[in-house]
C-alpha cells in the first residue's frame, strides 16, 4: 500500500475523523456515529459494500456518496493523494 501513513495519521486528525468514529492510535477518535475502525485492515468489507482493498478503500474515503448514496458518511474533499495516506494508515489497524 502506498501512502504516508504519519500524514495519513494527520489527515484523519485535521478532518475531524475522530468526531465520527473510534480510531485507535488518534488523539481524541472516539466518536460513536460510524464504525469504529480498529482491525480495519482485517475487515473484509468496507461500509458493508465493497471489498477491503486499498483500491476500493480510496474510493469510498473520496466519494463516500457514490458507493453507498444513503451514507452518514460525508464527503470531505481529500484529494488522491490525501486518500492514500489516510487509506495507509488505516491499514496499520491490526
Amino acid at each position: 500500500m502506498d501512502g504516508n501513513t504519519g500524514r495519513g495519521k494527520q489527515l484523519i486528525q485535521s478532518y475531524g475523523c475522530g468526531s465520527c468514529h473510534t480510531i485507535p492510535g488518534v488523539h481524541a477518535a472516539r466518536g460513536v456515529v460510524g464504525p469504529p475502525l480498529m482491525f480495519f485492515s482485517r475487515r473484509t468489507m468496507i461500509a458493508g459494500e465493497l471489498p477491503n482493498s486499498p483500491e476500493n478503500l480510496i474510493r469510498w474515503i473520496r466519494d463516500p456518496k457514490a458507493v453507498e448514496p444513503g451514507t452518514a458518511m460525508p464527503t470531505l474533499g481529500l484529494t488522491e493523494y490525501e486518500a492514500h495516506d489516510v487509506a495507509a494508515y488505516l491499514y496499520t489497524l491490526r
